[in-house]
């Protein structure tokens, strides 16, 4: 069974993702065209949870996201940011649930292209 890992990459200095020319090594280590980055703190990487949301955007970690939660017979929304959870093996909301058990899932955006939609969200969680 073959799996191939996704990723996007974010540019520090050029304020953009992108995959083109990146690759990873087993060892998680950066490659630009095959040759290794000097300046990895330039770059952000983002894996994809293999996931779309409902309106078939695809959803990588770090992205923020709203989702319905049906409790007691009341749906409410929620919001919260892609996490990897190292212990689990999989993509979890920070502090909350696994991804694979929300419904109703919208990409909001993400920290890197909307830096006021991240300080928004890390308002209301105060």
């Amino acid at each position: 069974m073959a799996f191939t890992i996704r990723f996007r990459v974010w540019d520090k200095q050029e304020k953009e993702f992108t995959q083109k020319g990146f690759s990873l090594t087993l060892d998680g280590k950066l490659l630009k065209f095959g040759q290794p980055i000097s300046n990895e703190d330039n770059y952000i990487v983002n894996c994809f949870t293999g996931l779309k949301d409902k309106y078939d955007k695809e959803l990588y970690e770090e992205d923020i996201i709203e989702h319905t939660v049906a409790k007691g017979g009341n749906l409410t929304q929620h919001t919260g940011i892609i996490r990897y959870n190292t212990e689990h093996g999989a993509f979890y909301l920070e502090n909350g649930p696994p991804l694979l058990q929300l419904f109703s899932i919208r990409k909001v955006g993400n920290p890197y292209e909307n830096p006021i939609l991240f300080d928004l969200y890390l308002k209301s969680k105060s």
